[in-house]
């Protein structure tokens, strides 16, 4: 096991059960100038809300990619502009920075 790792499990929305895992790796001494928390990468948006939890969200991600899947209409509709690809970085940053300068 790796001593230098932290592992964080949380249950956020519990009518649909999205288990999260935060897993932080490679801590180091800050720097001394440095802000933390501090983002450095992220894969993949989060689901959107109401999706219907992890069965739902797959489903969502199914028809919105199928053009011919019976729901693709509705799902692309319901979903608008959402990119399960996209990661809001500036969000993200925004909401640590506000963290660290506190």
């Amino acid at each position: 096991m790796n001593s230098n790792k932290t592992v964080i499990d949380y249950l956020y929305d519990f009518g649909d059960s999205w288990e999260h895992r935060v897993i932080v790796t490679d801590i180091r001494v800050g720097a001394p100038q440095g802000s933390y928390p501090r983002y450095v990468r992220g894969e993949r948006n989060a689901p959107p809300e109401d999706c219907g939890g992890i069965p739902g969200f797959y489903d969502l991600l199914a028809a919105m990619a199928d053009p011919k899947h019976p729901n693709h209409a509705e799902a692309a509709e319901w979903a608008d502009e959402y990119d399960p690809d996209t990661v809001d970085e500036m969000g993200i940053t925004d909401a640590l920075s506000r963290i660290a300068n506190r």
